[in-house]
């Protein structure tokens, strides 16, 4: 017993000591000045792709390894995630890596993988998703996710919430616009239109800043 107990005080003197630092020094979070945070339409889009339960087939981190370079593109950096609640790094993958999904793809391509994957991937395990294409998205969730994301150290604009419907819709729009161009009699109100903006987003951030630097490296 008193092993044990000596073992038990060491443990949490050591977990003390690792833990404490990280919460209290800002340099140990890792930054990369072009990563910002999500927009109101991708952080819909972002809980849609949670409910989904897309992650539980797709990881969103690829390793500094060849294998995965080659195939996904660059190694994902600790300060890609900073503005992700919850990670969705992921640790298995049924389908392809998505983290640099983004931009890979036009929307139309999306559009028409989510309504029937294999129209676009030939032999493709992937379910379809057609409720996404006639689903209104639920805005109304819009100023609450701002409000917890703040709390939670993302740093929205003092009044964002107020006007982010707003921010939305001019998004939605944009992809609704491209679709409709493409063929697709999309509306700027519906589910997909909110998992494509999110899909379009992932690992475009780093491509906008070539010299990052990982502080947590330093």
């Amino acid at each position: 017993m008193t092993m044990l107990a000596g073992a038990l005080i060491l443990i949490l003197i050591g977990t003390f000591v690792e833990f404490v630092p990280t919460f209290l020094v800002k340099s140990n979070i890792p930054t990369i000045s072009s990563v910002k945070p999500y927009s109101p339409l991708e952080l819909q889009g972002r809980d849609i792709f949670i409910r989904e339960a897309c992650n539980s087939c797709h990881s969103q981190l690829v390793r500094p390894f060849r294998s995965e370079t080659e195939r996904y593109g660059e190694y994902s950096k600790a300060g890609e995630y900073v503005y992700d609640h919850p990670f969705l790094w992921g640790s298995k993958r049924t389908g392809p890596d998505l983290h640099r999904v983004g931009g890979k793809y036009p929307n139309l391509w999306h559009y028409l993988h989510m309504e029937n994957p294999s129209s676009m991937s030939p032999g493709s395990l992937m379910p379809s998703y057609p409720w996404l294409l006639t689903d209104d998205l639920d805005v109304s969730s819009t100023e609450s996710k701002i409000n917890v994301m703040r709390n939670l150290g993302i740093p929205y604009p003092d009044g964002f919430e107020k006007i982010a419907n707003d921010d939305l819709d001019n998004q939605a729009e944009q992809i609704a616009l491209d679709l409709q161009n493409n063929g697709v009699p999309a509306e700027p109100n519906k589910e997909i239109i909110a998992l494509i903006a999110y899909l379009q987003r992932l690992g475009t951030d780093i491509k906008a800043n070539t010299d990052f630097s990982d502080q947590a490296c330093k």
